[in-house]
């Protein structure tokens, strides 16, 4: 998984952390476990993520399959 292209869809689609962590179901601390790489992102979260950000197919393949 590519953490840092994570951050700059994050920071590109003006989404904070907190409305990522809200989404997801997690805390802010947790989301922050999970893109510093110390936990890894459940199935269900990169699908919630893929939504709220609207990711493409070709950032999904970017991102999580790198």
């Amino acid at each position: 998984m590519n953490r840092d292209e994570l951050r700059a869809e994050i920071a590109k689609k003006n989404v904070t952390k907190t409305q990522i962590a809200d989404a997801l179901g997690i805390s802010r601390t947790g989301l922050s476990l999970k893109l510093s790489g110390n936990h890894e992102f459940k199935e269900s979260e990169i699908k919630r993520l893929v939504d709220v950000l609207s990711l493409t197919a070709d950032d999904v393949n970017r991102i999580f399959l790198s």
